[in-house]
């Protein structure tokens, strides 16, 4: 008798930790019932998890344990780019219930753990003790308990990332979203570099990879199975360690949410102070352009989709620039300046799109037209040039066998035109999102004819200086840097002006395009072949056709070996040599250039579903 209201306390702790889990179990019952994403998504993971357990029982243990972290890290960091904390139990959902901090946590990472991808998760880590059953019994318990502290690990890090970037804001996550689809169409423009690779590490990692896994947490299980037993003792230990870790940093951020409803407050003085209009080094520029400044550097330190475009630009010249080191190819790195610059131009083409209503400040101020415009193009480039700067030093340095004159003359160039031009792109089409005060990855102000334009200034102006590295005499090297400085000047001239003359004559049509609501409907593509949707949109499919193909005469048939003198297989010029080679570079860069020109034509021409052959009535044209 006197046992059993002792074991009352307990009975109540265990019923309160289960309550989360019952919570998440009825939501993913009706998210099953009622989606099939989910069951879909099921299906892929458990393919993926399959190969990665069929390479396992042959593969090399150095790539499997790099795999094993991978799989690890997307656990963490898809959830946050794919919308995974909706369905999630919340910290905040217990504030009103009688639970203390432990049990919260524990009922919380329970609820983390009933879903697809906490599954799929363990059958894929699975694929460890499978590889490691060659060295017997032992090593494939020691692995399976290796697996599981990395289940953990994924489980916790995973509901750790959701509640501190679900409370820091947009910021956060549009700036891991830039990463990671920089990273992602980086690697994807770097295909050709990347598969020998892989190929290679497939097959058997090569030595640096060996040495790097050493301190990689993921391949620690198989090392420990397969090294010196007291190393293996300490790996194994030191992965407890770090997974008792995130449990005690994620126990006093329950705690934290449940007392305070926040896990921490964010400090708002670092954007303030960078973005300040009045620092000294803008002395010469004049108050309402320096105002409208100030504005716009802060915008870009608080605004999610710019740090989104900003992160995403960075990245991927960083990669398309790096990346075909893996293929011992140099040629690019001192152009990874130049890259992210031009790609930081071409997701700018639209920024007008965000600020609604806003517009009409300028509108209605004496002068604020010019201020505006000034004000724009030179808080993108105060904000871009060090990045273009930093990452062409940095190519240099690493590659210092390769001629950088080419790039570092052509940055100021680029500068110049991705400053200015974009601000009479985004002027010129106007693309608003639902609502300016709350964007969502989803509200993209810009279209692919205001990227083309924007990215094409950029190649335009820097021309002279590419034309005369591949085709100037040798006396005229020392003039490539002001030909660079004179070509970025009078992009950012005509930019400039033409942006003036957009938002001095036509602000009130602008105005009206930013502040709409909604969009117009756009032409829905389907996702799988449609012979009658293709019959009734010939305009769009050959559009879209021909601006996704006529890169391929530009970029890798055309300056690839023009100005790089790279060739392969699959490029023309790259079987010739001397004025054939130019003369059939020059005909593919014409050939694509006149493929896109007409792939933009029919793009606007393209019939809308409202009935109308104009480009979309939310554009100010």
């Amino acid at each position: 008798m006197s046992a059993q209201p002792s074991l009352a306390p307990l009975a109540d702790t265990l019923g309160a930790i289960a309550v989360p889990a019952r919570m998440r179990t009825t939501m993913l019952r009706r998210s099953l019932r009622e989606h099939p994403g989910p069951t879909v998504a099921a299906l892929v993971g458990l393919l993926a998890a399959a190969w990665l357990i069929r390479y396992a029982l042959r593969g090399d243990q150095h790539t499997l344990g790099l795999l094993a972290g991978a799989w690890v890290l997307g656990w963490i960091v898809l959830p946050l780019l794919l919308g995974g904390g909706r369905g999630r139990v919340r910290p905040a959902h217990l504030r009103l219930e009688p639970i203390g901090g432990v049990p919260a946590a524990i009922g919380l990472l329970a609820a983390s753990a009933i879903g697809i991808g906490p599954a799929v998760s363990l059958v894929a880590l699975a694929a460890l003790p499978v590889h490691a059953a060659r060295h017997g019994t032992v090593a494939v318990l020691v692995t399976a308990g290796g697996a599981v502290l990395l289940w953990l690990f994924g489980l916790i890090g995973s509901a750790i990332a959701l509640e501190v970037v679900g409370h820091a804001g947009g910021p956060a996550g549009a700036l891991l979203t830039g990463v990671f689809t920089g990273t992602a169409m980086g690697v994807a423009g770097s295909l050709w570099a990347v598969f020998p690779w892989v190929s290679v590490l497939l097959v058997a990692a090569p030595q640096e990879v060996v040495r790097a896994m050493a301190y990689v947490p993921s391949g620690w299980p198989i090392a420990a199975v397969t090294g010196p037993t007291g190393r293996g003792v300490g790996m194994m230990a030191a992965l407890v360690g770090i997974v008792a870790l995130c449990a005690a940093a994620y126990l006093m951020l329950v705690r934290r949410v449940i007392a305070a409803g926040v896990p921490f407050r964010p400090r708002r003085t670092t954007a303030a102070s960078l973005a300040a209009p009045d620092r000294e080094w803008l002395g010469w520029v004049p108050a309402a352009t320096r105002a409208v400044v100030g504005r716009e550097l802060r915008a870009w330190m608080r605004h999610p989709l710019r740090l989104q475009y900003l992160a995403f630009a960075v990245v991927y010249g960083a990669l398309l620039a790096g990346l075909p080191l893996l293929s011992d190819v140099d040629l690019l790195l001192p152009w990874a300046g130049p890259l992210a610059v031009l790609g930081a131009a071409a997701m700018s083409a639209g920024l007008v799109g965000l600020d609604g209503t806003a517009l009409w400040l300028p509108l209605t101020t004496p002068g604020g037209e010019r201020a505006e415009v000034r004000g724009r193009a030179l808080a993108w480039l105060v904000l871009v040039t060090p990045i273009g700067v930093l990452l062409t030093v940095a190519g240099v340095l690493l590659a210092p066998d390769v001629d950088p004159l080419a790039a570092l003359c052509t940055l100021p160039a680029l500068l110049g035109a991705g400053a200015s031009v974009p601000v009479w792109v985004s002027l010129l089409r106007v693309r608003p999102v639902a609502d300016p005060r709350h964007p969502t990855a989803a509200d993209n102000p810009t279209d692919i004819v205001s990227v083309l334009v924007a990215t094409g200034s950029g190649l335009v102006a820097a021309a002279p200086v590419l034309a005369l590295v591949i085709w100037g005499p040798s006396g005229v090297t020392p003039l490539l840097p002001l030909v660079g400085l004179l070509s970025g000047a009078a992009a950012w001239r005509g930019g400039i002006w033409l942006a003036d003359e957009r938002l001095t004559r036509r602000g009130l049509d602008v105005l009206a395009a930013a502040g709409q609501r909604s969009r117009p409907t756009e032409t829905v593509l389907p996702p799988t072949w449609d012979a009658q949707w293709f019959r009734e949109n010939k305009l769009t499919a050959w559009a879209l056709g021909l601006l996704t193909v006529g890169w391929i005469p530009v970029i890798p048939q055309g300056v690839m070996p023009l100005a790089f003198g790279i060739g392969s297989g699959w490029i023309v010029a790259g079987h010739l040599s001397g004025g054939a080679r130019t003369a059939v570079g020059l005909a593919m860069i014409g050939l694509g250039v006149a493929m896109l020109l007409a792939g933009l034509v029919l793009w606007d021409r393209r019939p809308q579903p409202g009935g109308s052959a104009h480009p979309a009535s939310g554009q100010a044209e």
